[in-house]
């Protein structure tokens, strides 16, 4: 008996560690890293990218979906966001906080301030990985990256932490109350981190005889930049900030991604040279002094002529040939800012790619995401039709392979005939 009851759980064990497989067939497919294409399938098993292609064979006991009708691309990435916190703050990123922490405690995580309810419902309009930025403050803090599936706030992790924070603030009321306070401070943290982390590592080598030395978290968010664990993000507002922000990352040698950047294409030819990854935004609104006032109100024209350069800025750059994340800097509706910039001038295309395989390349995780290729995770969106477009909406969405759908679909009339796009078939 012992024997027949070995054999049968024997038996059993494939079945019940057997991944679930879904084929999602007939769609158009837009892999981003390759061409389209048409009445193709993808394939995902478990949360992974099995195959993508015209002549994908669908295995036995896969979980079929007629994709006719969609088209798929991978999920968008924002690759600076604010998603999942509490609206942002007067002043946007570096601007006045109202409730934040200390706006230059660089040891501070963002992960404590977000809301999984808030943060996933950012998968309605296809996104299926964010960088959570706090906007408060001269130092951002640390930021994650969160893949949105998952029934805790830990459980949407994908990296923590994911980057070090710098906001290059406009006018404050508090210490640093300039730009050039700004950068002086950041000049007089990394100096400290350095010095700190050699008093260490002389302490380490041979601590006899020797104090032991102050332990500062602060500084050690910093040493994480310095020795390269932690890419330090650059939030800047206006042309000078990049040349800021660049010489910065000379001077100590760390690596610099420039956030914001809503003029970059007039100093195109320098950021090509600098070769340093771009989180290009999509919230044109022009950044405000936080809490002065200097009397005569904002200049209306000029922040007019701002919001327009700035909406043309991505198309700007792509025809400079440089590469690019597109991103909603906190911004209320990523998908309206990306459509913009495709009115604007941005091909299609190249928006697509600088929400997807771009972003994924300049926050360093192409490797596992940002294109529909196999052994990549299975994050896709099946949209109504031509992404970006303004009637088009996500249909499904799949995060790490499971399975969203951001609208309820009505009932069939009568639950006969031809399935409709985004439903199982039988097989």
């Amino acid at each position: 008996m012992r024997f027949v009851f070995l054999a049968v759980l024997l038996a059993l064990a494939p079945a019940a560690t057997a991944e679930p497989v879904v084929a999602l067939v007939g769609g158009r497919v837009l892999p981003v890293s390759g061409p389209a294409l048409e009445k193709a399938t993808v394939l995902l098993r478990g949360g992974v990218i099995a195959a993508v292609g015209a002549d994908v064979a669908v295995p036995a006991g896969a979980r079929v979906i007629d994709a006719s009708g969609l088209t798929l691309t991978p999920g968008l990435i924002d690759a600076f966001s604010g998603i999942g916190l509490p609206a942002r703050p007067a002043g946007g990123p570096g601007g006045a906080a109202t409730n934040a922490p200390d706006p230059l405690a660089a040891e501070a995580d963002v992960l404590d301030r977000v809301k999984l309810a808030d943060a996933l419902k950012a998968r309605d309009a296809g996104i299926t990985t964010a960088l959570v930025v706090a906007p408060d403050g001269i130092a951002g803090g640390r930021s994650v990256l969160l893949n949105l599936a998952g029934e805790t706030a830990e459980a949407l992790v994908w990296r923590q932490p994911a980057a070090l924070h710098l906001h290059l603030s406009t006018l404050r009321r508090q210490y640093p109350a300039s730009l050039m306070g700004t950068v002086a401070w950041a000049r007089q943290a990394l100096l400290d981190a350095r010095h700190q982390q050699a008093q260490w590592d002389d302490y380490e080598r041979d601590p006899r005889g020797k104090e032991r030395p102050r332990f500062d978290a602060s500084a050690r968010a910093w040493q994480d930049v310095l020795a390269g664990r932690l890419p330090l993000i650059v939030t800047c507002s206006r042309l000078n900030d990049v040349r800021r922000a660049l010489a910065l990352g000379q001077e100590f040698g760390v690596k610099v991604v420039l956030a914001g950047v809503p003029q970059a294409w007039e100093v195109a030819d320098l950021l090509k040279k600098a070769g340093r990854p771009l989180l290009v935004t999509t919230n044109y609104d022009p950044p405000r002094a936080a809490g002065f006032s200097f009397g005569g109100g904002p200049d209306e024209a000029k922040e007019k002529a701002d919001i327009e350069a700035a909406e043309r800025n991505p198309g700007k750059l792509h025809v400079a040939g440089l590469r690019f994340a597109l991103v909603s800097a906190h911004g209320r509706d990523f998908v309206a800012g990306i459509r913009k910039a495709i009115e604007r001038g941005l091909p299609q295309e190249a928006a697509l790619r600088a929400v997807t395989l771009g972003a994924a390349e300049a926050l360093g995780i192409d490797d596992r995401t940002g294109s529909l290729e196999a052994g990549k995770a299975a994050n896709l969106v099946a949209w109504s039709g031509e992404p970006f477009a303004k009637d088009t909406k996500a249909k499904l969405v799949f995060v790490d392979g499971e399975r969203f759908e951001p609208e309820d679909k009505p009932a069939a009339p009568g639950g006969e005939g031809r399935p409709r796009a985004g439903e199982e078939v039988a097989r």
